[in-house]
C-alpha cells in the first residue's frame, strides 16, 4: 500500500477512492472471481500502474475495498438490555440488507474461503459486531439485569444469527420489527426485563 507522504497528496487520494469505489461497486456485480485490475481501471478512470502502484497485491486491493465500505457498528448505551440490543439488532438489519456491505456480505463469505486477506476482513467484521453485544451483555450483567452464569459467546451468536440465517439462507423479510423480536426473544432468554 501507499506511503504516509502519498496519502497527503489531494490527487493521490483521489485516486485510492475512485480505485477501492470501482473495485466495491464491481465486487458486488462480479464477485471475486470475476473482478480485473483491467476492469477495476476502467471503471475507476485510475490507470492500470497506479493500480499497481498502490496495490501490488489484487487480494489486498479487494480486501480494502470492503473495508471501505463497511460500516462500524454503533455501541449503545441505552441504560436496559433490551434497549441496546434492539439498537445493535436494527443497525445489523440496515447493514444487511440496505447498505453496500449488503451487495458485498455473500461474495466476502464466499472468497473468504480460499483467501487469507478477505477471510481475515471478514473476522474483522464479525469480531467488531461480537464485541459490541458482548459488550451490552456485560453491562447488564453490571446492572443486575442478568445473571452471569450463561455463555455469551452463545447469546452473541444466537442474536446476530438469526438474522444472518435470514439475509444469507432463508432469504425471508429482514425488518426491524424482527430484529426488534429477536432482541425481545434473548431478553426473555435471559431473564432481562
Amino acid at each position: 500500500m501507499s506511503g504516509t507522504a502519498e496519502v497527503l497528496d489531494p490527487r493521490v487520494a483521489r485516486s485510492r477512492a475512485a480505485v477501492l469505489a470501482a473495485t466495491a461497486e464491481l465486487l458486488g456485480e462480479v464477485s471475486f472471481v470475476g473482478i480485473s485490475v483491467e476492469a477495476i481501471s476502467a471503471r475507476s478512470g485510475v490507470a492500470r500502474t497506479t493500480v499497481y502502484r498502490h496495490w501490488p497485491d489484487p487480494a489486498q486491493l479487494m480486501a480494502d475495498a470492503l473495508a471501505s465500505v463497511i460500516t462500524a457498528c454503533p455501541e449503545p448505551d441505552t441504560g436496559t438490555l433490551r434497549g441496546d440490543l434492539t439498537v445493535i439488532l436494527r443497525e445489523l438489519v440496515a447493514t444487511l440488507s440496505r447498505s453496500a456491505t449488503a451487495r458485498l456480505l455473500p461474495p466476502m463469505i464466499f472468497a473468504a474461503e480460499a483467501d487469507p486477506a478477505v477471510a481475515s476482513l471478514q473476522q474483522s467484521f464479525s469480531r467488531q459486531r461480537r464485541l459490541v453485544v458482548r459488550g451490552a451483555l456485560e453491562r447488564a450483567v453490571a446492572r443486575g439485569e442478568i445473571d452471569a452464569d450463561f455463555d455469551f459467546e452463545l447469546v452473541v451468536a444466537m442474536s446476530s444469527g438469526s438474522l444472518f440465517y435470514r439475509r444469507l439462507v432463508s432469504r425471508e423479510p429482514l425488518t426491524t420489527a424482527y430484529a426488534d423480536k429477536v432482541a425481545g426473544a434473548i431478553c426473555i432468554l435471559l431473564g432481562a426485563p
